[in-house]
Parts: structure tokens; C-alpha cells; sequence
């Protein structure tokens, strides 16, 4: 089966990007900022410098510098959470939730 047969699968197309954004933990309050990495109409996977677990809700602010995507303010859900080689960063799959104004 090609790479593409199985990208196609998906709802949405997902696309690559490099911007930062502002999380906040809804259940501690606490602030804290990641790198999103590629972005689709359900979900982003931001990389982080903590481990977070499955379940968590993040409140996600993204203002990109490049216009290619519009600002995003959405509470997103953490599915997947995979730590690169070093331990140290975080490759974190969200789902979106709620879209904010």
C-alpha cells in the first residue's frame, strides 16, 4: 500500500507548519509554550517540553507569522504523546474540541 493510499484515508488534509503557541492547562491554569508542527481540520500536533497525559484539555492560542493559516484559539484534546530520542521534547497529537472566538 503507497504512503498516499493511507494519507488519503484521513478526513483532512493535514498541513506542515512551524509557528508557536500559547497552551494553557485547563485543569492547573498553567501556561506554557509549544511549537506546532502540522495543523488539520480536527486536530495539531504541537511539540512540547513536557510529557502530557491522554485526556488532558489544553486551551491552544496560535498567531502565525506567515498568513497562510489565520490565528486559531481552540481547546484541544491530547490523544497521543510521543517523546523523541532525547527525552526531552514532546510530539504531542491533540484532537480539536471547541473552536473560540
Amino acid at each position: 500500500m503507497a504512503l498516499r493510499d493511507i494519507e488519503e484515508k484521513r478526513d483532512f488534509i493535514r498541513m506542515q507548519l512551524d509557528c508557536q503557541a500559547l497552551c494553557t492547562d485547563l485543569r492547573t491554569g498553567e501556561q506554557f509554550t509549544g511549537q506546532i508542527r502540522d495543523l488539520s481540520g480536527k486536530g495539531l500536533c504541537v511539540e512540547l517540553n513536557r510529557g502530557l497525559s491522554p485526556g488532558t484539555l489544553l486551551e491552544v492560542r496560535i498567531e502565525p507569522e506567515k498568513a497562510v493559516v489565520p490565528p486559531l484559539h481552540a481547546v484541544v484534546e491530547v490523544v497521543r504523546v510521543e517523546p523523541d530520542v532525547s527525552g526531552m521534547r514532546f510530539r504531542t497529537g491533540t484532537a480539536i474540541r471547541e473552536l473560540k472566538s
